[in-house]
């Protein structure tokens, strides 16, 4: 027993390391798309939309076609495929000189970031718990903040070309790392869960929810959860700047302390797991995310983004995390596949959906939307958790 839980403690590591680098894509194409538009004729920002639903649709893709994948090849090696196809589109996009190739190579590490991501969430929720998932969650915050920093200080030296050609050489490094552990057999299987895993040591037998509709709710709680993120960081700048409270230079912080506190709320909350179950943390969530979007409306303080940051910051994992408390164990890698998928389909959705609303309305309308937005992740979530207490 000791030794299964070193390897499952060696293999947490190699995990939480590893999805590292699945920020990489977010957040190094805030600053390199400054180069690129500067760089590629035609290009203008009127092109991101295009790029975003382009990134968007592959990654759901991604997500939806996962437990096809799933039934032949283990997780961990659909997570390595995916950080190849990740890799390539790197490379691709450090390559492309017009607009078309710009948006192919977007999609295709989309695609690869989405298989990634899904696979390893499902792979968490299979064989660890709440805790694990939101510290690996905390390293997709590291990833997304270090990426920009890594970019900027090349395209000062360099160019954005360059920034990608080293990000890609990070993921080989990842890769070798990868392979050395499947190698070694440091993985743990499907078959011998049971025996070797360190979450059934906390994850008693339940029932499973089994309705169709049962699922379509658990998706749709991703797909506005998808929409909330996405929206607030992208759109409360402008909000804001529109409300003549803050300038182009301020606002930068806002987005920066947003992921800062949603870090740090997954790594609170990861903590917190020992003695919380995920529904309550999801509940304190939306309590926390609900207040700093009120002080963000009623005074535009940066305490606001901090607070929504830090309560929307644990939901995600947190809500894969009890997927597998919900649905049977021979699905689970399908439901979680769902769930990234649409929660990179309301990032489409939903930013586009909002765009237009701002646009025609006013920018006033973002924190009613997000509230709106936050209320329908709670609502959904809710419904599950009394469909499975009655069962």
């Amino acid at each position: 027993m000791e030794m299964v839980k070193k390897n499952s403690m060696w293999l947490l590591a190699i995990i939480l390391v590893s999805y590292f680098v699945v920020g990489f894509p977010d957040g190094a194409f805030t600053v390199s798309w400054l180069g690129i538009a500067d760089e590629i004729q035609g290009m203008t920002t009127a092109h991101t939309g295009y790029i975003l639903v382009g990134y968007s649709v592959t990654y759901t893709l991604a997500g939806v076609i996962l437990s096809r994948l799933n039934r032949f090849m283990k997780l961990q090696t659909v997570y390595l495929w995916g950080l190849v196809i990740m890799g390539a589109g790197f490379i691709g996009l450090a390559l492309s000189t017009n607009f078309t190739l710009v948006l192919l190579t977007i999609t295709v590490y989309g695609f690869g970031t989405g298989l990634m991501a899904s696979s390893m969430n499902s792979y968490m929720a299979k064989h660890f718990t709440a805790r694990h998932n939101n510290w690996m969650h905390c390293f997709w915050g590291g990833g997304a903040t270090l990426s920009p920093i890594i970019m900027g200080q090349l395209m000062a030296v360099l160019s954005w070309r360059a920034g990608y050609f080293v990000i890609t050489g990070i993921l080989l490094v990842v890769a070798i790392m990868l392979l050395i552990s499947m190698y070694k057999k440091v993985w743990i299987d499907d078959e011998a869960k049971e025996d070797s895993t360190i979450v059934e040591e906390s994850r008693k037998a339940k029932n499973s929810l089994t309705k169709k509709w049962h699922q379509v709710v658990e998706i749709l709680t991703f797909f506005f959860l998808g929409g909330t993120d996405y929206t607030l960081v992208f759109f409360t700048g402008a909000a804001l700047i529109a409300r003549g409270h803050q300038t182009a230079e301020t606002v930068a912080i806002f987005s920066a302390v947003y992921y800062i506190s949603m870090t740090a709320g997954r790594m609170f909350f990861g903590w917190a797991a020992k003695w919380l179950k995920e529904v309550p943390i999801v509940r304190i969530g939306v309590v926390i995310s609900i207040a700093g979007l009120g002080v963000l409306y009623f005074n535009s303080n940066i305490i606001g983004m901090a607070l929504t940051g830090f309560g929307l910051g644990p939901m995600l994992p947190t809500l894969v995390s009890d997927s597998s408390n919900r649905f049977a164990p021979n699905i689970l890698s399908k439901i979680v596949g769902y769930e990234l998928a649409a929660f990179g389909a309301g990032i489409a959705v939903l930013f586009f959906i909002t765009s237009q609303i701002l646009h025609f309305i006013s920018y006033e309308a973002l924190f009613p939307l997000a509230l709106g937005f936050i209320i329908l992740v709670f609502l959904c979530n809710e419904i599950l958790a009394r469909a499975l207490k009655g069962k």
